[in-house]
């Protein structure tokens, strides 16, 4: 049973026979009658009955024909909901990203999007980078921002841009007053880092390999705010991408600084499923993104 088969069907119907059906199909009536056959034999039951010159449905037929109808709404409700998709005028995009970009960097382009288009669904989470693929991978999200690299090769993946990340003090700190740290500095500090098995650990801890330095790590958390209070308080130092750090009055509390002679950045960018078809809401989302987070880390000097 196919939908052109219910089409003749529900023409043979509504014209009352199969002569009217086939001149509103431009069919002949012999191909009209193949198809009813076709679908009673399917069906294994009789769907018209002849009363003289009339043709007449049987209980089955006026079944089918109730069927028919709900089956041809829902058919054009399905159009309809593609032509609204297509048209942005209904969607979802589930969006994941660190809480870092979250709070300072994709409020401006997630209120613009909501904006021109208000029917579209928006969920944004925040989580870690390796959370995020995962949920990009099982179709939990539809699009995620996270630190590259990623080696997953059913993900599609899209560089955007370099954030620096910097040494974070409390502002009251002796070494904050001075213009840029020293290896030396370092050993100095204890530092509240970022859980083990995460993207952003690994950079860290590459970063201190390289510099020789054994860290001394007195606490271990992911969210970038609390890290943030806690180094402003004065309970050890971190490491933290330059936009972390605003103008409010508790940001003041934290110095960034850099290691002399030495840039750490991460690089940021888009993942999604490697997929040959992007759904409209999705693929206006990444536009809008690749527009507003395509800025790439100041490389001034080295001390700096």
């Amino acid at each position: 049973m196919d939908l052109h088969q219910l089409k003749v069907f529900h023409s043979a119907v509504r014209a009352g026979g199969f002569t009217h059906a086939s001149r509103e199909l431009h069919l002949s009536q012999s191909t009209v009658s193949q198809h009813i056959k076709q679908l009673e034999d399917e069906l294994n039951c009789q769907l018209f009955i002849r009363v003289g010159k009339r043709v007449l449905l049987t209980e089955a037929g006026q079944l089918l024909r109730e069927h028919c109808e709900k089956i041809f709404q829902d058919v054009n409700n399905a159009k309809m909901a593609m032509q609204e998709l297509a048209g942005l005028q209904r969607g979802k995009v589930r969006f994941g990203t660190g809480a870092t970009t979250l709070i300072y960097q994709l409020p401006p382009v997630l209120e613009a999007y909501q904006a021109r288009f208000p029917n579209i669904e928006l969920i944004v989470v925040s989580d870690i980078t390796d959370n995020i693929l995962r949920d990009v991978q099982a179709q939990r999200l539809d699009l995620g921002l996270v630190m590259l690299p990623v080696a997953e090769r059913d993900l599609q993946l899209e560089p955007l841009c370099e954030e620096e990340l910097k040494i974070a003090l409390p502002a009251r700190h002796p070494l904050a007053r001075k213009r840029a740290l020293t290896v030396a500095d370092l050993s100095q500090l204890r530092f509240i880092l970022y859980e083990q098995k995460t993207v952003m650990r690994k950079l860290v801890d590459d970063f201190f390999a390289s510099l020789g330095v054994t860290p001394r790590i007195t606490m271990l958390m992911e969210n970038i705010e609390a890290i943030k209070s806690l180094v402003g308080a004065g309970l050890g130092a971190s490491v933290l991408p330059v936009p972390a750090i605003g103008k409010e009055a508790a940001d003041r509390k934290v110095t960034l600084m850099r290691v002399e002679n030495q840039i750490l950045s991460r690089q940021l960018g888009l993942v999604t499923l490697r997929s040959n078809y992007v759904p409209p809401p999705v693929r206006e989302m990444i536009s809008m993104v690749r527009q507003e987070i395509t800025r790439p880390v100041a490389h001034k000097t080295a001390t700096q």
